[in-house]
């Protein structure tokens, strides 16, 4: 599968969303999709800029922007935040 399932946290927000990521993607590229997708989505509400990052919800370790969604070694249901 090429592809890992999500859920993701915005707590600004506050609110929890299944996201389907492809493995492919760097976590800098997916930290921009989720942002501008979740900018669209709530009609400007929230507004993400260049310092957003994608972290593990349990450890709030933050990951680094350069490795892949594939090397993070996520697994369906693992649970990420975007702040």
């Amino acid at each position: 599968m090429n592809k890992v399932m999500i859920q993701l946290t915005i707590p600004v927000t506050g609110n929890s969303y299944d996201i389907l990521l492809p493995k492919v993607l760097s976590v800098a590229q997916a930290t921009r999709l989720i942002a501008s997708f979740f900018y669209g989505m709530m009609g400007g509400a929230y507004m993400p800029n260049e310092t957003a990052v994608i972290c593990d919800m349990e450890s709030g370790k933050i990951y680094d922007i350069n490795v892949s969604v594939d090397m993070l070694q996520l697994k369906n249901g693992s649970r990420l935040m975007l702040i």
